[in-house]
């Protein structure tokens, strides 16, 4: 080329590809550090502490109150604290239970029966259903663990512990028999409403008394699966053979992980007793519950201490969606099961693999979708030390749901019917 020839201008399209390159690589590198996962954690539980705010907003309330309302959001975090029990068992060591309804209805059942025959304050009934769980979870996993019950006969048998309190909670008229119990009154024992009776006169504050639990839970989950604890447990769901092998108590970790569960699940099961107006056997020792329960972690990324309060929210958004969109109440659940099976399919590590996915499209990387053979520059090495599969830290493996509840209860209000609110 000559001296006097103009220098041709750089392809756009080209530039354009290296700055998503090296936002993606730079994102990739900054979710490989240790601050990342406490950030992200921050920054969902400070969106979520000002989620219910702004359904009375001037600009977004519109908006988000068609589709969301408090009383959804309590529900959503009901099955966000549940599903981040289950998740303890089912993502960190590999046993799928479909019996934490037995879990659930302990701690829901534990308060009440408590504070109306016994005028102890429903604080010390969460605590009293956070033991009964545990307890239960121990002789279950004694029972189980003990003779190696896995896979599929390990999910019966928990089914049938769950079924086994719901026929002695249903028949048993000194716990409530079928119809249960009604939430006794804070003069019941010696309280006025507030924090200190655990019942409210408004639906905002069980929100927040919710999401300080889901805080908690989480808290306990991350501190697991960051801890040597948690890479035996990871162990023991990769090859429980092999972990034994090597030196690794698997029963003591697996029954540390399944009390842990039941303890976690049992304080959304009191979460949920105390926000309804009464408490029957049906409802929370029911199957469904175990759907509810392990939907939103298999859906939101199984594995992932992300992946059951994104998963719970997307499904309660989905929830209410089917039913603006369609007004015949038996094509509602049509709609949002082809909501949820678009979101399975496109996604079937799970919602909190979405953004890596969608990074990956953008700019994908030359180790994966370059076929020319030239080496990766810096930004590609960074992305490929980077976890690019997940908003949430790895390991993230597996997928699963649970619905949005459109109840109209709350503190004041009446207990949902059986159809709709009580069992979903």
């Amino acid at each position: 080329m000559s001296a006097d020839e103009p220098t041709p201008a750089p392809d756009r399209a080209v530039e354009h590809d290296g700055v998503l390159r090296r936002t993606v690589a730079a994102v990739r590198a900054w979710r490989s550090r240790w601050y990342a996962t406490p950030t992200l954690l921050v920054a969902t539980f400070l969106f979520l502490a000002g989620l219910p705010l702004t359904l009375d907003a001037p600009v977004l309330g519109p908006v988000l109150g068609s589709v969301l309302s408090v009383n959804l959001l309590v529900v959503t975090l009901v099955w966000a604290i549940a599903g981040q029990g289950w998740n303890v068992l089912a993502g960190y060591v590999g046993r799928f239970s479909f019996g934490h309804a037995a879990f659930f209805g302990l701690g829901a059942y534990a308060p009440i029966v408590l504070a109306a025959q016994y005028s102890i304050n429903p604080w010390v009934g969460l605590l009293a259903g956070a033991v009964l769980a545990g307890l239960y979870a121990l002789l279950i996993g004694v029972l189980t663990f003990r003779f190696d019950v896995r896979g599929s006969y390990f999910v019966l048998a928990t089914l049938a512990f769950a079924e086994l309190l719901l026929a002695v909670f249903s028949n048993v008229d000194d716990l409530g028999g079928a119809s249960g119990f009604v939430k006794p009154l804070p003069s019941r024992y010696g309280a006025d409403y507030g924090l200190g009776a655990f019942q409210f006169q408004d639906q905002l504050p069980y929100y927040y008394v919710g999401l300080g639990l889901l805080l908690a839970v989480t808290l306990v989950a991350v501190a697991i699966k960051h801890s040597g604890a948690g890479l035996s447990l990871f162990a023991i769901r990769e090859d429980e053979d092999a972990a034994s092998a090597v030196g690794i108590p698997t029963m003591r970790y697996k029954l540390l992980a399944l009390v842990v569960s039941a303890v976690c699940t049992a304080a959304a099961g009191t979460l949920w007793g105390m926000y309804f107006t009464t408490v029957r056997p049906s409802v929370v020792f029911g199957v469904l519950v175990n759907l509810e329960i392990l939907v939103p972690a298999v859906v939101g990324g199984l594995g992932s201490v992300f992946g059951p309060i994104v998963g719970a929210l997307g499904l309660t958004v989905a929830s209410e969606i089917g039913r603006s969109v369609v007004d015949v109440p038996e094509l509602q659940d049509v709609v949002y099961g082809v909501i949820l099976l678009v979101v399975v399919l496109q996604s079937p590590g799970g919602m909190v693999t979405l953004p890596g996915k969608l990074a990956d499209r953008l700019a994908p990387s030359r180790r994966s979708g370059d076929d020319s053979g030239e080496g990766s520059d810096d930004g590609d090495e960074a992305a490929s030390n980077a976890d690019d599969t997940s908003i949430a830290e790895s390991p993230s493996i597996g997928h699963e749901t649970s619905r949005g509840y459109d109840t109209s209860s709350g503190d004041g209000a009446s207990d949902a019917s059986d159809g709709d609110s009580d069992a979903g």
